[in-house]
């Protein structure tokens, strides 16, 4: 006997097919191509099929996306329990497997599912479920505001729905320290002064100058040898030594010199208020008070947050998110932005948050 419809209820945010942007792409660029090579100025026509063309390339690759069976992901409500599915099911609950759930909102009016299992010893082996204090969180899937009642409705069929956020175990409280004792850390203004930005893939200067420096010395000297030296397998072999060498210096300033545009460069600040990453496309901030330890290993920076419920104030970090509950920024540092990372980070990491300095 199937379940009524009603009852039923899928949450998707499985990414459509880009027809009409495709469309779009593709007329525009037919549009241009065709402008172009009616152009009475055969200057014209070259342009107009390289920028048309540019286009059409665009429209082209959404039409290959689109061809391809979009990967599912959706969290399912219905009379057999919850489940979440992402390619495939990742998890799935049945309602007498929950002793409660909730629709919490977090930060900047974020919705999102928190499950309690009825069995206290219940461990997820998923990383879209995620413990936070005495229940789950529904990780990597937020709800609009327009399908919250829904979700709660069809929750309240089936279990206790709880309001509000959900409250950590309570954690010991450790004796208070000695006057010896380094004193308590007091959180820093939002705009602290006295900050360092390190450039995380960024190169090291001096070095690059010296290899110029002995680059352009042996490109010197093996000028002089084809220009004056002996004809034959000698000069050739000079010349393509001189070649290579020139066309690998070449290849080496425009990686350093990509790695410091706008695009392309990664900053990492470290003020009193904490942790910022920047990109072109993101940014991601952290204040020492949600960390409880940092770890660098292989040059990576990690950070392991200070409350169970950190995942759900912080959606925005969940891909970031390891299994054992660490989170890892999305690249390593270069030696050069490792050593300076080294150089800097006691100087404004608060006392009680431990550090592990890996290399590798």
């Amino acid at each position: 006997m199937t379940a009524p419809e009603n009852d039923r209820f899928v949450v998707s945010r499985t990414d459509g097919p880009h027809w009409i942007q495709a469309g779009v792409f593709l007329a525009i660029g037919g549009g241009i191509v065709w402008l172009g090579l009616s152009a009475s100025q055969h200057g014209a026509r070259a342009p107009a099929c390289v920028f048309g063309g540019s286009f059409a390339l665009l429209g082209l690759i959404l039409v290959v996306r689109s061809l391809k069976k979009p990967v599912r992901n959706e969290l399912i409500i219905e009379p057999a329990g919850i489940s979440r599915v992402i390619g495939g099911v990742a998890w799935a609950l049945r309602w007498d497997e929950l002793r409660s759930a909730s629709v919490v909102e977090g930060a900047s009016e974020r919705y999102q599912v928190v499950l309690t299992p009825a069995d206290e010893r219940y461990e997820s082996r998923s990383p879209s479920l995620v413990a936070i204090g005495d229940g789950f969180l529904v990780a990597g899937l937020e709800l609009y505001e327009t399908e919250v009642p829904r979700v709660r409705e069809l929750l309240a069929k089936h279990v206790e729905v709880t309001p509000g956020r959900v409250v950590a175990p309570p954690v010991p409280v450790p004796p208070p320290p000695s006057r010896a004792a380094v004193p308590e850390w007091v959180p820093p203004p939002v705009e602290p002064s006295g900050s360092v930005t390190i450039h995380v893939n960024g190169w090291n200067r001096v070095l690059l100058r010296w290899v110029r420096f002995f680059a352009l010395l042996i490109e010197a000297g093996l000028g002089v040898v084809i220009e004056f030296g002996p004809r034959g397998g000698f000069r050739t072999t000079c010349l393509v030594l001189f070649i290579a060498v020139f066309v690998g210096m070449s290849w080496w300033a425009v990686a350093e010199q990509q790695s410091r545009s706008r695009k392309t460069r990664v900053l990492l600040e470290l003020s009193a208020a904490g942790l910022r990453w920047r990109t072109y496309y993101r940014k991601y901030a952290v204040t020492w008070p949600e960390i409880a330890e940092l770890r660098t290993p292989s040059r990576v920076l990690e950070f392991r947050p200070a409350r169970a419920d950190f995942p759900l104030d912080r959606p925005d970090l969940d891909h970031l998110r390891l299994p054992d509950g660490w989170y890892r920024m999305p690249r390593a540092m270069t030696p050069t932005a490792a050593k300076e990372f080294e150089a800097h980070i006691r100087s404004v990491l608060p006392a009680g948050v431990p550090l592990a300095l890996g290399h590798g």
